[in-house]
């Protein structure tokens, strides 16, 4: 199964995905993780993407486009989660995952307003200290967002389900499933007392 999930920072496709990958078996490709590893490891690429990622700006298509067919080169499923962005990076992606015979089965989308984006990337903040949930960065994202990644929205109308991100995990999840169960998934039982039951928490992440 080949998914995008689509929304704002603080949206909660991090959490989402990560219970999409383990549920069924999918790896998860976020590609914010994979910059930051990047940067961690002060690699060629980390260097490069360090002070755009410090700036809430995005990372140059090629390179975003490059990075994710290497990754996605030999897997049969997967969960995508920080990509595309804007059309041109939608685009450009459609066109590798039909090159290399994976296109997406379907775009989730989780909705929710800036109030709820900004507490919760404060929030984040807070427990992580990550330099790139400042203030004035998370507005920047925000705006970019909707300037530039809600057109990519519409792109993918015909294949998109929307998801009010603003539940709690388990009821988003359970949209989730819902949504997935419409294109046919068969879903993987978690083993009994797994984390993946019932989360009366809201979304942090």
């Amino acid at each position: 199964m080949r998914i995008l999930i689509l929304g704002p920072q603080g949206s909660g496709k991090g959490t989402q995905a990560k219970r999409i990958a383990a549920v069924y078996d999918v790896p998860h490709v976020a590609t914010g993780d994979i910059l930051r590893g990047a940067i961690a490891e002060g690699s060629e690429l980390g260097r490069r993407v360090e002070p755009i990622l410090e700036r809430g700006d995005l990372v140059p298509d090629d390179l975003m486009v490059d990075l994710i067919r290497e990754r996605l080169a030999d897997e049969h499923g997967f969960v995508l989660d920080g990509f595309p962005r804007t059309v041109p990076q939608a685009e450009a992606l459609d066109a590798m995952l039909e090159e290399i015979g994976k296109p997406l089965d379907v775009v989730l989308l989780l909705e929710v307003s800036d109030d709820i984006a900004l507490e919760r990337l404060l929030e984040r903040r807070a427990e992580e200290g990550r330099r790139d949930d400042a203030p004035d960065v998370i507005r920047n994202r925000l705006r970019l967002y909707h300037g530039l990644t809600e057109p990519v929205v519409a792109r993918y109308h015909p294949m998109l389900h929307a998801v009010d991100g603003e539940l709690t995990v388990g009821e988003v999840f359970a949209a989730v499933e819902e949504a997935l169960g419409q294109v046919a998934v068969v879903r993987l039982q978690p083993e009994p007392g797994s984390s993946l039951d019932s989360d009366p928490e809201r979304v942090t992440r």
